[in-house]
């Protein structure tokens, strides 16, 4: 095999969104689906037992669609397709449809209804390699998520989660559940996330000793080039979180977001000849640092097929590329909520609990064929104890302590936004034209904030 580096943005696809099947008729399955043009109250009169209904906004829509990988998850939840049924609606990919949908949906909770679940992505523009529509750019549901909990659009879940019956709250990963709280508690329920990560096989690049309180300015200046490679990264990572929770301003000035393209997205320090080889060896997609990290090859893109972090890969140094701010941004990719003003609160939340079960994220297709994108909330998924996908994928002991090690250092989680589309969308041009767009972006970044 040959020896190799790999970085930036890292989806370990462990973990699965969650989208309906469709259904042509009830007698087979208890998930009936938008298309299908009845009403929750019409469901439930003809069938005599609660309906809950859900709106998915998720990646990978057309495996999601037509598989039933929801129905076939929840077919072993007690009650389900006997004491409740479920509606569910899964919004058009982009255009005017999505829109129609969208305002509905949002009209209705405004009126103090609307679904009783929600179950979402976040990255609907393919800054993290999602699939959604076909431009890649439209926003999510919830534009800013962090902002609806604070506009009391989900029900707090601290007492559920206290009587859970099948998700282990203990092992999720706290830095990036704490996303999910404010003052009222907790009210999202994170399901994968993503961080960028430098991966490269420790004996060819020199990095047994590697010192993991290294800063990122000692990393640019450093004499090994898989350093000054883990230094780069890319704008909505680097920055970081954009706001303070609760706040509706930059944490940072124009000057500083143009300082910190300019010094740590606008280009890889150092000789470009000490990456020529790193690069053609890894197939860098357009010149582009970006992988995919698959727990097996193929599943997303061509440029994964020779990078694996399975039982059999070597021993890899993992390296996460800092913000700005010397920390560590990950970012939510999927997450559910229960609607405030939910009719059937409880079987919402039994639906999120049993999706969060350690069994159903180890085994359920529906999580390792559907959310190739991020990495799971629980902390022990993907070592040798707690393998995935009927037992046939690990990593080696080593690597998952390097891991673990690497996601130690996560210091803020966030939600991707349209802000962060506007950081994505800085064209970096000569110094004039990059303080251009820098100007340009900022400034609608400062609009979406205030308008959200």
């Amino acid at each position: 095999m040959k020896r190799k580096i790999a970085l930036l943005l890292t989806f370990l696809c462990l973990f699965a969104v969650l989208m309906p099947a469709c259904q042509s008729a009830v007698q087979n399955s208890s998930t009936v689906t938008d298309q299908e043009k009845v009403t929750a109250e019409q469901m439930e009169e003809k069938f005599g037992v609660p309906v809950v209904r859900v709106v998915t906004d998720l990646p990978n829509y057309d495996a999601g669609w037509k598989d039933g990988q929801l129905s076939d998850t929840l077919s072993r939840l007690p009650g389900y397709n006997k004491e409740f049924m479920l509606l569910v609606e899964t919004l058009p990919r982009e255009g005017e449809e999505r829109s129609i949908d969208i305002t509905r949906i949002k009209t209705e909770m405004m009126a103090g209804k609307g679904p009783d679940l929600f179950l979402c992505g976040q990255d609907t523009y393919g800054i993290c390699g999602a699939l959604y529509g076909t431009s890649g750019y439209t926003d999510p549901f919830f534009t800013f998520p962090e902002r609806a909990m604070e506009n009391r659009l989900f029900l707090p879940l601290d007492e559920y989660i206290e009587k859970a019956e099948y998700m282990e709250w203990d092992k999720f990963l706290p830095v990036i559940m704490e996303a999910g709280r404010n003052k009222e508690g907790q009210q999202i329920i994170p399901i994968s996330y993503t961080f960028s990560a430098l991966y490269a096989d420790k004996e060819k690049y020199g990095l047994e000793d590697f010192d993991r309180s290294m800063t990122l300015s000692e990393m640019q200046r450093s004499e090994n080039p898989a350093l000054r490679y883990a230094s780069y990264n890319i704008a909505p990572f680097m920055v970081g979180r954009i706001t303070e929770p609760g706040e509706d301003e930059p944490m940072f000035t124009e000057e500083e977001l143009l300082g910190y393209i300019r010094d740590y997205s606008m280009r890889v320090p150092g000789d470009p000849r000490d990456y020529q080889d790193l690069e053609e060896e890894e197939k860098v997609y357009n010149g582009a640092i970006m992988r995919v990290f698959l727990p097996e090859p193929g599943l997303i893109s061509p440029i994964s097929d020779k990078f694996v972090l399975g039982k059999g890969s070597p021993a890899y140094r993992i390296i996460p590329a800092k913000n700005a701010r010397g920390g560590v941004t990950a970012v939510i990719n999927e997450f559910a909520a229960v609607n405030r003003n939910a009719r059937y609160p409880d079987l919402a939340f039994k639906i999120i609990d049993y999706l969060m079960s350690t069994k159903v994220q180890q085994d359920s297709s529906f999580y390792h064929s559907r959310v190739l994108l991020g990495m799971p909330v629980h902390m022990d998924l993907g070592s040798e104890e707690y393998p995935l996908r009927d037992k046939n994928w690990y990593m080696s002991a080593g690597n998952f302590e390097e891991f673990c090690a690497a996601r130690a250092e996560i210091t803020e989680a966030k939600f991707i936004g349209p802000a962060d589309k506007a950081l994505w969308d800085i064209e970096i041009f000569d110094q004039k034209g990059l303080e251009k767009s820098v100007h340009e972006q900022y400034t609608l970044i400062e609009m979406l904030l205030a308008e959200s």
